[in-house]
C-alpha cells in the first residue's frame, strides 16, 4: 500500500437482514481509496448506500465482508472496545444532522471533551480540558462563552461548527463528513465548506466528502465516486470526472446541475432517467443501471460490468464503453 494512500477498500459489502430472511446489499462490493491531505467526493442518489459506506468504514456498522485497510493496517476484522477507541483517534465522522447528533442533556464542553474522558490515556485535568475545548471552539470560529452552553441554544451552522469540534477533538487523520452542509441554510453552508478547506489546509487531513450537491463535491473534492445502488458505477480525478463523464447515471446526474448563465440553462437539455427503479433487496442481476439506461445491451441484463479504465485514471462499470 502506497505511503500516500491513508484509506483503502477492497470488495467491501455491508448487507441488512430485513423479515423474511430477504437482504438488503446496501454496499456491494465497494473499492476505494483516500490519499493523504486529499478528499474523495461521494455522489449519487438517495438510498445509494453512501451514508452506510462512511458508517462502515468507521466502523459503526461491521462490514458483512470486504477489507478495509488504514495506514496499511486491516481494520475490518472483529472489534473490541480498545480496539474502537484507537480507531477513534485516527477516523472521525461529521454527521448530517447537527440537531440529532448532539446530546441535548449536555454542554459544548461536555460534548467536545466526550472522547478524551471516555479513553483513560487521553484524560486531562480539568484545566487542560477547558483549555483545548476553548481551542477547538475558536478553530471553528466560536468562542469562550459558548462552551457552557446546551445545544439548543445555538442555530443550525453553530450546532455544525459543534460538530466539527468535536470530531477535530481526537486530533484525527481522516474525516467523514456525511452531507455535513445538507440541513444547512445556504448562507451558511459557504462558512461550513471554507471551514473545512481551511482546518484540511492547515492540519493536512483527509476526507470523504458525502453530499448530494454536485456543486459542492466539485468545490472541494480531488477525486469523485459515483455511487448507484451500493456499488461504484465511475471514479476519476474531479476535473476529468466534471469535464468528460463516461457512464449514463453520472451523465444524467451531471446534467441536472443548474448552470448560473439563464440563456445557458435554457439551451441546455436535461437528461431524464426513466423505467423501473430496482430495489436494494431485489437488484438486477447484471448492471444495477440496466433498468433505466436506455442504451442498455442484452449482456448489460446478465453480467455486473467491472470497474475498467477507459482512460488514464477514470474508471467507469459500463458494458458499452470500452476501456
Amino acid at each position: 500500500m502506497s505511503e500516500n494512500v491513508i484509506l483503502r477498500t477492497e470488495g467491501l459489502k455491508k448487507h441488512f437482514r430485513i423479515k423474511g430472511g430477504r437482504t438488503v446489499k446496501a454496499v456491494d462490493g465497494v473499492s476505494i481509496q483516500v490519499e493523504r491531505g486529499r478528499t474523495l467526493g461521494l455522489v449519487g442518489e438517495s438510498g445509494c448506500g453512501k451514508s452506510t459506506l462512511g458508517r462502515t468504514i468507521i466502523r459503526i456498522y461491521d462490514p458483512t465482508e470486504g477489507v478495509i485497510t488504514l495506514n496499511g493496517k486491516d481494520v475490518s476484522g472483529r472489534s473490541s472496545k480498545r480496539f474502537r477507541q484507537e480507531l477513534a483517534r485516527s477516523v472521525q465522522m461529521i454527521f448530517q444532522d447537527p440537531y440529532a447528533c448532539l446530546n441535548p442533556r449536555m454542554t459544548v464542553t461536555d460534548l467536545i471533551a466526550e472522547g478524551w474522558d471516555l479513553n483513560r490515556e487521553l484524560r486531562l485535568s480539568a484545566g487542560e480540558r477547558r483549555e483545548k475545548v476553548i481551542e477547538l471552539l475558536r478553530i471553528v470560529g466560536l468562542n469562550e462563552e459558548h462552551a457552557n452552553r446546551f445545544p439548543h441554544e445555538f442555530s443550525g451552522g453553530q450546532r455544525q461548527r459543534i460538530g466539527i469540534a468535536r470530531a477535530l477533538s481526537m486530533d484525527p487523520e481522516l474525516v467523514i463528513c456525511d452531507e455535513p452542509i445538507s440541513a444547512l441554510d445556504v448562507s451558511i453552508q459557504a462558512q461550513v465548506m471554507n471551514l473545512l478547506l481551511h482546518l484540511q489546509q492547515e492540519k493536512g487531513l483527509s476526507y470523504i466528502f458525502i453530499a448530494h450537491d454536485l456543486s459542492m463535491v466539485r468545490y472541494i473534492s480531488d477525486t469523485v465516486a459515483v455511487m448507484y445502488l451500493g456499488s461504484i458505477m465511475e471514479y476519476a480525478g474531479n476535473r476529468e470526472l466534471y469535464e468528460h463523464p463516461q457512464h449514463p447515471y453520472t451523465k444524467a446526474l451531471f446534467s441536472a446541475i443548474p448552470v448560473a448563465d439563464p440563456a445557458a440553462e435554457k439551451r441546455r437539455k436535461r437528461i431524464k432517467l426513466e423505467g423501473e427503479i430496482p430495489s436494494p433487496i431485489n437488484a438486477p442481476k447484471g448492471c444495477k443501471f440496466c433498468t433505466r439506461c436506455g442504451g442498455a445491451k442484452p449482456v448489460c441484463f446478465e453480467q455486473a460490468p467491472p470497474l475498467r479504465e477507459c482512460a488514464p485514471g477514470h474508471l467507469v462499470a459500463c458494458h458499452c464503453i470500452n476501456g
